[in-house]
Formats: C-alpha cells, sequence, structure tokens
C-alpha cells in the first residue's frame, strides 16, 4: 500500500512517530520533545511554524494524536477470513479487512449489499486494525460527539451510552465535509490576501518611482546651487587676490623705485671712476659725494614687510540662502600691530621720493 511522506519542519527530514498539533501542524515526535526540553506538562508552548500557543499534555507530547498513514510502510495487512492472502478491500458494515474472494459475499448478501470499498483510502483506525486499549478484543469504530474521542462500542455501551456518538466512518465524512468548507472559507481568504498583498506591492512600486523622481529633482538642484556657490565662491577669491594686490602693489613701488634709483646711481658712478678723464673725476666728485649722502639719506633700510592676512568666517549652514550674498561666509583683514606704522613710513618715504624727483630734474648749480 502506497505511503505518502511528508517532511518534519524542525528536522527537515521525513516524519519519525508524528505528533499533530492543535493547529493542524505534524512534527517529530523526538523533535518536540527537543524544541520544548526546558518546558514541563501543562506550559504553553508556541507553534515552531505558525506560534500559535499549545498547551503540553499532562503525560508529555506522546498524549498528542499520532499519524499513523505518515509512517513509515507497514507489512501487507492480511485477510481477515481466509488469512492467507493480503486484504485489498473494507466491509464497512462488517468492518473486516478481506482479500477479493472473500469481500464478494460480502457484495451479495442476502439483505442487501455492504459497502466494501478498497482498502487504501480506508481511514487509518481501520486500515490499521487499531483496538480499543481498555477492550483489547474490540476495534475502535465509534466516535463520541461529547468526549470529541474515538472509541469502541463497548465504551459506548459502558461509560457514553448517555452520549451522541456514531461509527467512524459516517462522520469521517460529516467532517471531511466541515474541513472541505473551512477549507474553502481559508482559500476565499487567502486568495483576498494575496489581492492586498499585491495591491500593496503596487503602491510600494509607486511610491518608489515618486521617490526616484524627487531624487531627480534634487540632484538638478544640487547642481544649480553648487554652480551658484561656485560662482560666489569664485568671485570672492576674485575680490579677495584683487584687494590683497592692492594693498601690496604701493610697497613695491616704492622698494622698486629706490632699486632704480640707487643702483642707477652706482652704474654711473662706477662708469665714471672707470672710464672718466681725470678732469672729469675731478669736476664730478663732489656732486657724487653730496648725490649719494642724498640718496643714503632719502633710501633709508626698509622696515620688515608683512603681507597682508585674511580670516574666512563660514556662513551658518542652518540658515543657509540661495539669494544671501554672504551665504558661503565672509573674509575679513587679520591687522598686524606693525602695520599702522608701516602706512606711516610708507607715507614719509613717497614725499622723499617727490623730492627726488625734484632734484633731478631741476639740479643744483656748482
Amino acid at each position: 500500500m502506497a505511503t505518502r511522506t511528508v517532511q518534519c519542519p524542525i528536522c527537515k527530514e521525513d516524519l519519525r512517530d508524528p505528533r499533530l498539533l492543535p493547529c493542524v501542524h505534524w512534527f517529530c515526535l523526538e523533535c518536540l520533545e527537543g524544541y520544548c526540553r526546558d518546558k514541563l506538562p501543562g506550559d504553553d508552548v508556541p507553534c515552531p511554524v505558525c506560534r500559535n500557543e499549545f498547551q503540553i499534555p499532562k503525560n508529555g507530547f506522546a498524549d498528542l494524536p499520532l499519524r499513523a498513514h505518515a509512517k513509515e510502510p507497514t507489512p501487507s495487512v492480511m485477510c481477515e477470513v481466509c488469512s492467507n492472502i493480503p486484504a485489498t478491500v473494507y466491509c464497512k458494515v462488517c468492518s473486516q479487512k478481506l482479500c477479493g474472494n472473500c469481500g464478494i459475499p460480502h457484495r451479495k448478501m442476502r439483505g442487501g449489499s455492504h459497502d466494501v470499498i478498497p482498502l487504501e483510502p480506508v481511514a487509518p483506525e481501520l486500515s490499521k486494525g487499531r483496538y480499543c486499549e481498555k477492550h483489547e478484543d474490540e476495534r475502535i469504530k465509534m466516535y463520541c460527539f461529547d468526549c470529541n474521542m474515538n472509541m469502541c462500542p463497548m465504551c459506548c455501551l459502558e461509560t457514553h451510552k448517555t452520549h451522541t456518538f456514531e461509527r467512524i466512518e459516517t462522520v469521517v465524512e460529516q467532517f471531511s465535509r466541515s474541513i472541505d468548507d473551512e477549507v474553502d472559507l481559508l482559500t476565499s481568504r487567502i486568495e483576498c490576501f494575496h489581492g492586498a498583498a499585491a495591491q500593496v506591492e503596487a503602491e510600494n512600486n509607486k511610491t518608489l518611482d515618486n521617490v526616484k523622481e524627487i531624487e531627480l529633482e534634487m540632484e538638478k538642484r544640487c547642481r544649480q546651487i553648487k554652480q551658484i556657490v561656485d560662482l560666489k565662491a569664485s568671485i570672492l577669491l576674485k575680490s579677495l587676490k584683487s584687494a590683497a594686490e592692492k594693498e601690496v602693489k604701493p610697497h613695491r613701488d616704492i622698494l622698486q623705485l629706490a632699486l632704480t634709483e640707487l643702483e642707477s646711481f652706482r652704474t654711473s658712478s662706477l662708469e665714471l671712476r672707470s672710464n672718466g678723464l681725470p678732469s672729469d673725476i675731478t669736476q664730478a666728485t663732489n656732486n657724487v659725494c653730496l648725490r649719494a649722502n642724498e640718496l643714503l639719506q632719502t633710501y633709508v633700510v626698509p622696515a620688515e614687510f608683512h603681507a597682508p592676512s585674511y580670516k574666512f568666517i563660514p556662513g551658518n549652514i542652518d540658515e543657509f540662502r540661495g539669494d544671501s550674498p554672504n551665504f558661503i561666509g565672509q573674509v575679513v583683514k587679520v591687522v598686524h600691530p606693525g602695520c599702522c606704522l608701516i602706512l606711516l613710513l610708507s607715507s614719509w618715504l613717497c614725499m622723499l621720493v617727490m623730492s627726488i624727483c625734484f632734484s633731478l630734474l631741476w639740479p643744483r648749480p656748482m
């Protein structure tokens, strides 16, 4: 007889000694015991699959329902009449497993044909020939609705006679229809959830597309802002360089003029000394000495020059505004203590230069 194999969700192998939880999930007995090794009977434990809580039976997991048809295949069941040939059919009226030959009379009874069905689809309790633990010679054939349990006919008469009970094969059909109805409802609900999940996914994709559009707009805006920042920074640096050059230029011009005057006089004096006639030397010596003394007094050794220094004060990023002229920051000049004195000396030196120019244009008579 063919046997369907099912994997245990814990060990991922074929079920061994399977047990059924109230949430209708099957597990190996050993796996359940290992899963709840730190728990005691009566404790509430979540199902490893659906997390629905169940209570550990008082005698342990062995008291949970057993899934007989998930076990390893068992040897062929022999016919209960001839005992020599494997059973292939089951008589619901007589509750007997029969071979093909022994099943023929049950189909031709005078009082009416018995319900003889193939043995394979018969419920596990019937195909396995389960017997009552209390009445060892009695098969489990009945189901008590009040106690929700299977039992033998003797149990019905002794302890369940005031209860409502029915033959298992009849109850199985009724319960199967109930299960089918519930599964149909669940299937409809599953389809609704699939539709809802698809709608959520579509909305999520729509949101992601919207975010992508915003990202592109923000990138474009950032490029525009960068262009503005680069332009204003370039203007600021250009202005700073111009201011620095403008401040250094007077000092550079004064020094260049002094060097020109001094070097020109030195060159002409050396030329007179080397190539002049004796009469030229004697005639010009007095003027050379006077002019040299004048230049030495005019162009004294200059004080050490300090180039202008600037400090950058960044703008407040929290108050950033693209239309603010100083949103990048400000540049301020750092004043050195000696700068005022240098400016005064520069003014005095300019006055001396002017006097030298006048003396060159209108030299004093010899």
